[in-house]
């Protein structure tokens, strides 16, 4: 089993508190991140018992050093797993904000903490069904030129729109993954993310209960549900665990099937 600490971040949320129950009944030691101290303490505390360590972070992973106070953090040990859960979705804030939450302290965060891992370990990053939402080939032309040189001239014009922001977003953390996959797999590393659906957190039903045309998608769930934080949870889990150790660079969609059908529906099948 690969060694070194579990850094979880958006520790006390509805996937982030499911993944940590998940690496602690494993003895794995956690480094859980959050912005609310007190949650993070009585998580902490729930853990502790079958946890090998818990150390607590509340900072804002927005912040610029935030990589560097998570290494401090960890007061030396290396990092065997990353579960980067923390982020804004599009009732939360505005689109500038939500972009730089869900794009740019991703970015800084796995730039960061790369050199901190330990071999075998993986970085499992959170996208968005959201991300398979976006059509039109310009735009996505756009993201991969951003993701790749930096240039946000295509995709500038859509920072006014949360919504527009989110998804953006959401499709260049995958773009992110597909980036870096070379630089993790020179070090003996992996990096994944997982699209979460329509998922039963607090957030989830914010959104559901802020946009009509979401609870319609919703109702169209192959699964005939939402999806649970814990179902985010196991396949990270998976993706980092030795029965992964071929898997690195892709985004796996858990959507209870929504994508395969709209995607069906757009080709007229």
């Amino acid at each position: 089993m690969t060694t070194g600490t579990v850094v979880i971040t958006g520790a006390a949320g509805g996937m982030g508190r499911p993944a940590a129950h998940r690496f602690a009944a494993q003895g794995r030691a956690l480094l859980l991140c959050d912005l609310d101290a007190a949650r993070l303490e009585a998580l902490a505390e729930e853990l502790r018992p079958a946890a090998g360590t818990v150390t607590v972070l509340a900072a804002d992973i927005a912040a610029p050093d935030f990589a560097e106070q998570a290494i401090a953090a960890l007061d030396g040990a290396g990092i065997g797993a990353l579960i980067h859960t923390a982020g804004l979705s599009p009732t939360m804030s505005d689109g500038a904000r939500i972009f730089a939450v869900n794009y740019d302290a991703t970015e800084r965060l796995v730039a960061g903490l790369l050199p901190h891992f330990t071999e075998g370990g993986c970085a499992v990053l959170i996208s968005s069904v959201s991300a398979y939402m976006l059509g039109d080939p310009a735009l996505l032309a756009s993201i991969r030129d951003f993701v790749t040189t930096g240039s946000r001239d295509g995709i500038a014009g859509y920072m006014d729109h949360p919504g527009m922001a989110y998804a953006i977003s959401k499709r260049a953390v995958i773009g992110i993954v597909e980036r870096d996959a070379p630089a993790f797999g020179a070090k003996g590393l992996r990096i994944a993310s997982i699209a979460p659906g329509f998922i039963d957190t607090p957030m989830g039903r914010a959104e559901a209960e802020a946009n009509e045309q979401l609870r319609g998608l919703i109702g169209m769930v192959p699964q005939r549900r939402m999806g649970h934080g814990d179902e985010i949870a196991s396949v990270a889990e998976f993706l980092c665990s030795p029965d992964a150790s071929y898997v690195s660079g892709v985004d796996i969609r858990v959507d209870g099937g929504i994508i395969g059908l709209l995607n069906a529906k757009g080709s007229g099948q």
